[in-house]
């Protein structure tokens, strides 16, 4: 029996899930979407009872129609072992709460995909096996990267130099000799709007170079605003006698902004997420200036150790192609990401769950010509 009930955002519990937080949930309202806070509760396979929150993004699709978006969620070691037959549940129980125009949920499943290269037709299959209604689209294409690289972070830093690629290490070395220098900067460090600015023209720059989509100076400016009023408003740790409570709650996330600079001029930026022991790799820049210093293999340094400073036990590089090819436009993405010695872990990527199958079709074809 599954149950779900609606949650005011500042009663959503708070986890290791950047994608799943009240403070991306409001991130995400001020970019025109609206967030909707859960309390689902179920029984897991030993019969307990298990509560858990999800947090839900609504979309507008034309005018008289929206879709339903759950990021990185529900976690598949929580929930049952049929876990397609639980996803089916959960669906038909959102679209209860959900407004009367919902055409259909969209899923970015954390899952472990164990076909990777399967076909898509295959994929619906073994997605399906275990429902009802055999309802499960696979999306047109994956919103969050379905393949990534993870640090494992719980080594010292001597194994995790020692697991990197030679030519990868070589790099990281390299920086700290030819005098690259590294900065951190907070939503409350008083200079981070200019580093901030800095770090983005070399951010829409690099975009631009490389033909990929890049948001506004905008999107990055009311993310760090929005964290420092969450860090503002976070009320002090006061445990008594030094000690942290069993059901004690990890902090809201946090972002930060690294940069790689030489002689005064800003090489490189990263944005970091860090929420309980995960971290993120969120967004990037990298200028065509003195690459021979090799700055970003230094910033990935500073960022692996500083998260490891934090509590994290996993860097989460955020996505690489599917596999190695020499010939793809990402092959050079490939080689640096995996180089830094981290686990290759394939996700089951988007998934679609449609109510209004005619209209939901309309849709999906327009959206795979958009992509073409």
């Amino acid at each position: 029996m599954l149950s779900i009930s609606k949650v005011q955002p500042d009663f959503f519990p708070k986890a290791d899930n950047l994608f799943q937080s009240h403070l991306w949930g409001s991130f995400k309202e001020l970019l025109g979407q609206k967030a909707l806070y859960f309390r689902v509760v179920f029984n897991d396979d030993d019969g307990n009872e298990v509560a858990y929150p999800l947090l839900v993004l609504l979309r507008k699709i034309k005018d008289q129609f929206v879709y339903a978006y759950v990021q990185r969620a529900p976690n598949e070691s929580v929930i049952p072992c049929n876990k397609t037959g639980f996803l089916e549940e959960l669906s038909l129980a959102l679209k209860e709460q959900l407004p009367p125009s919902i055409l259909f949920i969209r899923y970015d499943l954390q899952w472990i995909n164990q076909e990777p290269s399967a076909r898509t037709e295959m994929l619906e299959i073994m997605m399906n096996y275990g429902t009802k209604f055999h309802n499960f689209k696979k999306a047109p294409s994956n919103h969050l990267p379905a393949s990534t690289s993870i640090l494992n972070l719980r080594q010292i830093p001597q194994h995790m130099l020692k697991n990197m690629r030679q030519q990868t290490r070589n790099s990281v070395r390299r920086a700290y000799k030819e005098g690259v220098e590294f900065s951190i900067f907070d939503a409350q460090s008083p200079e981070i709007f200019k580093r901030l600015r800095e770090t983005y023209d070399i951010y829409k720059e690099t975009a631009e170079r490389k033909h990929f989509y890049y948001e506004d100076y905008s999107y990055f400016e009311s993310l760090f605003r929005l964290n420092k009023e969450f860090m503002d408003k976070k009320a002090p740790v006061n445990f008594e006698n030094g000690l942290v409570p069993l059901d004690a709650q990890v902090p809201p996330p946090k972002f930060y902004l690294f940069t790689a600079q030489k002689d005064g001029i800003t090489l490189s930026g990263l944005i970091l997420a860090i929420c309980g022991s995960n971290a993120y790799y969120m967004y990037a820049a990298s200028s065509m200036d003195m690459r021979h210093c090799m700055p970003n293999y230094g910033l990935q340094w500073e960022v692996m150790r500083f998260a490891r400073s934090q509590g994290c036990t996993k860097y989460d590089l955020m996505g690489i192609p599917p596999s190695k090819d020499s010939d793809s436009p990402m092959a050079s993405l490939y080689i640096f990401k995996t180089g830094f010695g981290g686990n290759t872990t394939h996700f089951a990527g988007t998934w679609d769950f449609p109510f209004n199958q005619e209209e939901y079709e309309s849709f999906r074809i327009g959206e795979s010509l958009i992509l073409k």
